[in-house]
């Protein structure tokens, strides 16, 4: 852990406060916040995605830069002029990916400490408060993590689209893009999605969603897993319509969720315990139709867990460990 010394810690001439920044970045999006010692946020900054195995080194750096430019903007201040920032990002729990992307921070950020941590880590504090307990996060990729009341830290998932991220966007726009192949084949049952799936991808017929998905370049491949994770949203809105496949899918995508956050609690030996399982990200927005058998699942093994919204977003519990940080 960093500690800030006196001759770095930056301090606003005329209103003697300091300010400490949080930064969230994803496949599919960055947020960016300053907030001052009474935790109040005085800007927000939003850009593209910052997740490094997506976008690349270069491109990732320049989306949270702008994001926080966007927030010091907002908030009246100088980025030189934040004390410290706790930068939680997808893509970086690989050591090596850890250090470039810290490296290429601190070059590009005029900030006197950094510290860089998984979208994961910074959703979990915000989630639950810093108090015991577990969050799933399920926007573009999957993955949850938590901490029980001893402080000992677990995780599952988060393993990218080919190896793993099972409920995420990724999972559910996969499963709709196969829906649609089977049902086209005979092999499966008719879906109300083929239609708008071919709309997303701008082909008039199945067949030639070969051409959009494996006739691309290296550099063309991250666009196209997230274009279908972008097809999450039609499968939801065609199992609120009542397309039996699509619900399948989300429930399905439920039960992969409760196995991962499941498998944190019992490596926490938490499932006597009374705790917050908090959700983020994009695929619960789905509400009831995620939610109801994912709660199921979880109180099964849990009976006293509360799965709940998260207390703060994700970039606000970044910028609470940074404040963390001068400690």
């Amino acid at each position: 852990m960093n500690t800030v010394t006196s001759e770095a810690v930056s301090i606003d001439e005329h209103t003697h406060r300091r300010f400490w920044l949080g930064v969230d970045g994803g496949g599919t999006n960055s947020r960016a916040a300053i907030v001052d010692e009474a935790g109040t946020v005085l800007g927000e900054g939003r850009s593209a995605a910052a997740n490094l195995l997506r976008v690349g080194l270069d491109n990732a750096v320049n989306h949270i830069h702008q994001a926080v430019n966007d927030a010091c903007r907002e908030a009246g201040i100088e980025a030189s002029q934040i004390v410290a920032a706790c930068i939680g990002l997808a893509g970086v729990s690989q050591p090596d990916y850890h250090r470039q992307m810290l490296d290429a921070l601190k070059a590009a950020l005029p900030i006197p400490v950094i510290q860089l941590e998984t979208d994961a880590r910074v959703a979990l504090a915000g989630a639950t408060g810093n108090q015991p307990g577990v969050v799933i996060i399920a926007g573009t990729g999957s993955i949850a993590c938590g901490i029980n009341s001893r402080g000992r830290f677990a995780r599952a998932g988060g393993w990218g689209p080919i190896m793993g991220d099972e409920g995420s966007g990724s999972y559910i726009g996969r499963r709709a893009l196969e829906s649609v192949m089977m049902s086209y084949d005979f092999r499966g049952e008719a879906t109300s999605m083929t239609a708008p799936v071919l709309r997303h991808f701008g082909v008039s017929s199945p067949p030639e969603l070969t051409t959009v998905v494996y006739d691309s370049s290296s550099k063309e491949k991250g666009e196209v897993q997230s274009r279908i994770a972008q097809l999450s949203p039609i499968a939801v809105e065609a199992a609120e319509q009542g397309d039996e496949v699509a619900i399948g899918i989300l429930c399905d995508a439920a039960s992969e969720l409760a196995k991962t956050a499941i498998a944190v609690i019992d490596q926490l030996r938490m499932e006597r315990d009374t705790f917050r399982v908090a959700y983020v990200g994009g695929v619960f927005e789905a509400g009831e139709l995620i939610l109801k058998p994912l709660r199921e699942e979880i109180q099964k093994v849990a009976p006293n867990a509360e799965v709940a919204p998260p207390i703060d977003a994700p970039v606000i519990g970044a910028a609470k460990m940074a404040q963390a940080i001068r400690s």
